[in-house]
């Protein structure tokens, strides 16, 4: 009886942090450039967070200037509106939501914000933010994808861990694949 009792405990334990992902659908990078009406490269510049009108939410609004445009209409800057946040001493947090830092190179998957004019929220939460950073050697492109599970089709109730921490290849190669599937090549 004893370890019926610690396998449910340890399965009791382990379940709420399972809960805690969000599910996206897996997609290709090719797909989240489809699906996406926009596709910038861009630096964040700063972010503003903010309560909800019935001060029950906190949202933070993050201004991208853009290097490039890949896909959509041009802009020198994109607004990127995301769940959660810290304001005044208290925290909001949504699994899977794309995090910013200031001065970070990034490529974004947008699609306009439905409740707010000129704000774009990111396709497939973190799945449609990509960093690119320099580390040792060439620049690499990455993606986040921490509280992120991926639902594969095809595949009826399958959900799927991430990877945390995907490499996508260089930042030179994974910006020359996104400009090919924006102009609707390479699939």
């Amino acid at each position: 009886m004893v370890p019926t009792r610690r396998l449910l405990s340890l399965f009791l334990f382990a379940a709420p942090l399972t809960a805690l992902a969000t599910v996206v659908m897996a997609l290709s990078m090719e797909e989240l450039t489809s699906m996406a009406p926009v596709v910038v490269h861009g630096t964040v510049q700063r972010s503003v967070t903010n309560w909800t009108e019935d001060k029950r939410g906190i949202w933070t609004w993050t201004e991208v200037s853009v290097r490039e445009t890949l896909k959509g209409p041009r802009a020198a800057t994109v607004l990127v509106k995301q769940p959660g946040g810290v304001l005044q001493g208290i925290g909001q947090s949504v699994s899977g939501a794309a995090r910013f830092q200031e001065g970070e190179e990034v490529v974004l998957f947008l699609e306009p914000a439905v409740d707010e004019r000129n704000a774009y929220v990111v396709l497939a939460m973190s799945a449609g933010k990509v960093t690119l950073e320099q580390t040792t050697g060439p620049k690499v492109a990455r993606r986040n994808l921490a509280g992120l599970s991926f639902a594969r089709r095809g595949a009826p109730g399958a959900v799927g861990p991430v990877i945390e921490r995907e490499t996508l290849g260089t930042a030179e190669t994974f910006l020359a694949r996104i400009r090919a599937a924006a102009k609707g090549g390479a699939k």
